[in-house]
């Protein structure tokens, strides 16, 4: 048996452990939480107190993921995973938990002890790592490498609904003459704004990445005729007659693009932005602010 200064020492060190912990009666109820779970949760104990760990549900779990939980518990059995929680000022937070059944002498489940350790930064440094790998660092547009998962992604779905698909590559006429006479602050702006325009002016169903420096890539999906693939190109030389504004600067922007067909031009990513490239300095070399579609004499 423990000793009065035993039990003392371990009821410190559970009040007091870096993790949170909350103790629930068989039925679900809280009967002893430490401070970390406070913390953890915003709410203090008096709140916390007969209270059932509801009151921290996120409702990003379905019933079946509860009902799983507690049909291990009850027959106990520990159980452990990942659950997104609800703070008392609604934000939410990430854990991994681990409960652990207590049993009276005779055997019966009479308690649950939930250990949770906050993983919420670990999976925030995780969505940052995944962003940097996936997205343009400073558009925060589909980088390429995304850009072709996409792109494979459209060619499935198109192929199973005899869709077209058409690839435009941009490329802003004389953007090197905007770094050297204005600086690459206002360069990095405007390239920016294009982001914001490119997105704007096509469909939702569409996607706008950025392969880097001046290069951009529209892919325009759900193309029942080669005829509709015009409006579309339009409407994005269209957004571009506007000047961009960056205080006291106003800068005119053209733009050349060269468009490639799916399955008309190719069946893979790889093969049709090649052919948009070559389509779209067709275009660069006729004078620009156009656009082109990709021809056997390019």
């Amino acid at each position: 048996m423990m000793s009065d200064k035993g039990q003392a020492l371990l009821s410190q060190a559970l009040t007091r452990a870096a993790n949170a912990i909350l103790i629930t009666d068989r039925g679900g109820r809280i009967v002893w939480v430490n401070d970390a779970f406070c913390r953890l949760s915003g709410f203090d104990v008096a709140e916390l107190l007969g209270q059932t760990p509801h009151i921290v549900h996120s409702g990003i779990q379905d019933r079946a993921f509860y009902l799983e939980m507690w049909e291990t518990i009850l027959i106990g059995q520990p159980w452990q995973g990942e659950l997104v929680e609800r703070r008392k000022d609604g934000s939410l937070y990430t854990v991994n938990q681990v409960i652990t059944p207590l049993f009276s002498s005779d055997g019966d489940v009479t308690h649950f002890v939930a250990i949770q350790h906050d993983v919420s930064q670990r999976q925030a440094d995780q969505g940052r790592m995944q962003r940097m790998a996936y997205h343009d660092g400073l558009t925060g547009l589909p980088n390429r490498t995304l850009f072709f998962e996409l792109f494979n992604r459209a060619i499935e779905y198109a192929v199973k609904r005899k869709e077209n698909l058409a690839l435009m590559f941009l490329d802003l006429d004389r953007f090197k003459a905007v770094n050297d006479t204005l600086g690459h602050s206002i360069g990095d702006q405007l390239l920016n704004a294009v982001a914001e325009r490119l997105t704007g002016a096509v469909r939702k169903a569409d996607v706008v990445a950025r392969l880097g420096g001046d290069e951009f890539i529209v892919l325009a999906t759900r193309i029942g005729n080669i005829s509709d693939i015009e409006p579309v190109a339009k409407q994005v030389l269209d957004a571009f007659s506007p000047p961009f504004t960056f205080g006291d600067y106003q800068v005119c922007v053209r733009i050349s693009i060269g468009v490639s067909v799916f399955p008309l031009d190719g069946d893979n990513a790889e093969v049709l932005l090649r052919k948009a490239d070559a389509a779209m300095y067709r275009v660069k070399a006729m004078g620009g602010n156009n656009y082109g579609f990709w021809t056997e004499n390019e």
